[in-house]
């Protein structure tokens, strides 16, 4: 095993104390509040830009997909028209946001003892993929 004299060391540690240094962040400023959201059917009117952006996320994530599946535009997130219906599959988006919905408040909240009973989300079914594969049970012995 290799012994560093002690300059070597106080050498090394400076070294790992700029590149900490330098590699930390700079406190962000707050963001300010997204605009408001035009267009909206299925999500209540007063949700917030902010809520918004948090919800299309998680849809994001669920479906494995970008802001143009749904929304027309280009792969350029400036130049998406998010209020747009030009778009058929922002129509699929919305029957099944109903669907989800009505899923939880509906038949999941008449369960006697939810405690098994996670919300359900986009992700339940599509698990990252655009569309929903089929379940197929592993047969019986």
């Amino acid at each position: 095993m290799t012994r560093l004299s002690a300059s070597t060391l106080a050498l090394l540690s400076a070294a790992l104390v700029s590149v900490c240094l330098a590699t930390a962040q700079a406190p962000t400023q707050p963001s300010k509040p997204l605009p408001k959201p035009k267009n909206l059917k299925v999500l209540p009117a007063k949700t917030t830009g902010d809520e918004i952006d948090k919800i299309m996320k998680q849809y994001r994530g669920d479906l494995g997909v970008k802001c143009e599946f749904c929304h027309e535009g280009n792969d350029d997130p400036d130049k998406i028209n998010y209020a747009s219906d030009e778009n058929p599959t922002k129509e699929v988006a919305r029957y099944m946001i109903n669907m989800t919905a009505d899923l939880n408040d509906k038949y999941l909240a008449e369960m006697p003892d939810r405690m098994y009973a996670d919300p359900i989300t986009c992700g339940t079914c599509h698990r990252g993929a655009k569309h929903p594969s089929v379940f197929v049970p592993t047969p019986k012995p």
